[in-house]
């Protein structure tokens, strides 16, 4: 299966950054963002069988022992490329910790991954804000608003007639002391 490790916000920041994207996409150039791939992307590890899935969730889990749930808060509308993404503020050390715990975690099972690529952001929509400028008044409601990060998805892709769709097959909270036997699949 094609899997990627993200931080997934709770259903009100989705429905929030959704909506955002929604509002920008009026603009000409800008396209949302699929609702299923709203998320802090942490790193791809393509394509992993089933067996090493399940030994990553336990190995992430391992790693995630002993972490506290971690408060951010939208902090700006920025361009990345092609990605326009709100950018997070809040707990940022402890966020790069989950990244290389993740990154770890993937070497357990011989997978690589960029640990570089980490940043924390949230993919809103696609395409150029030209002329836009970019701060509280762009994010709307997400302004002042934060939520807690209490787990890592483990977000496998599935193709279905030419469309990508994503779901989340692991969720590895934090804090559960370790694998311990626990089954982290979600579908």
């Amino acid at each position: 299966m094609m899997l990627r490790a993200a931080f997934v916000p709770p259903p009100e920041a989705v429905e929030r950054l959704l909506a955002l994207g929604d509002r920008l996409a009026r603009l000409p150039g800008i396209r949302p963002v699929e609702p299923d791939r709203v998320d802090v992307p942490i790193a791809g590890l393509g394509n992993v069988v089933d067996a090493d899935a399940h030994r990553f969730a336990g190995l992430l889990a391992e790693c995630l022992s002993d972490l506290e749930p971690i408060v951010v808060r939208p902090a700006a509308l920025e361009v990345h490329g092609e990605d326009v993404t709100v950018r997070l503020d809040g707990d940022l050390p402890a966020l790069s910790e989950v990244a290389r715990a993740v990154g770890i975690a993937a070497q357990g099972i011989r997978v690589l991954v960029d640990r570089r690529a980490f940043r924390p952001a949230v993919v809103v929509g696609s395409g150029s804000l030209a002329g836009i400028g970019a701060g509280a008044d762009v994010l709307g409601e997400l302004a002042g608003s934060s939520w807690l990060v209490e787990d890592v998805d483990l977000v496998r892709t599935r193709w279905s007639g030419g469309v990508a769709r994503s779901e989340t097959a692991y969720r590895i909270r934090f804090g559960l002391d370790g694998f311990g036997g626990r089954d982290f699949r979600t579908g």
